[in-house]
């Protein structure tokens, strides 16, 4: 191998290579929270966001399909290896659960970077502050900004 060969090699191909496999193998923790949004309309469950993994993806359809079987669950997460969920499983079937032991048949839940953004339409005001002491205790981790209507 000549010297100019060597030179490109060891100058430009070596720290590429290197520099590749580093973003293939990127810990797990910067992988960031991605979003979710789920909502409540008449006798349908959407679920809409972005997941790590398909199998994240399916635990979290999973659980929200064990709430109830009286709902159509559409599923619209999308897995983006970027991306994780912004709460877990557990957390999403309690926040669903919540909403459907209230009786609220209209709901919208938007969780991303620890904040819950949720809107509602409630059938009068005693159950507005139900339904947000109730979403506060089933996720204390979440900041919860709330917009409930009466009907």
């Amino acid at each position: 191998m000549q010297l100019p060969q060597r030179v490109f090699l060891g100058a430009l191909v070596v720290p590429m290579l290197l520099a590749s496999v580093g973003t293939a193998f990127r810990p797990a923790a910067e992988i960031e929270p991605g979003h979710l949004v789920f909502a409540v309309r008449s006798s349908e469950i959407v679920l809409a966001g972005t997941a790590g993994t398909a199998a994240e993806r399916q635990e979290v359809v999973d659980a929200v399909r064990g709430l109830t079987a009286s709902y159509r669950i559409t599923d619209m997460i999308t897995p983006n290896a970027g991306e994780r969920m912004p709460v877990s499983s557990g957390v999403v079937s309690g926040l669903l659960g919540v909403v459907l032991d209230q009786g609220v048949t209209e709901f919208t839940g938007v969780v991303h970077k620890g904040h819950l953004t949720a809107s509602a339409r409630v059938a009068d005001p005693e159950r507005a502050g139900a339904l947000s002491d109730a979403l506060r205790a089933a996720a204390p981790d979440l900041r919860v900004d709330e917009d409930f209507t009466s009907a």
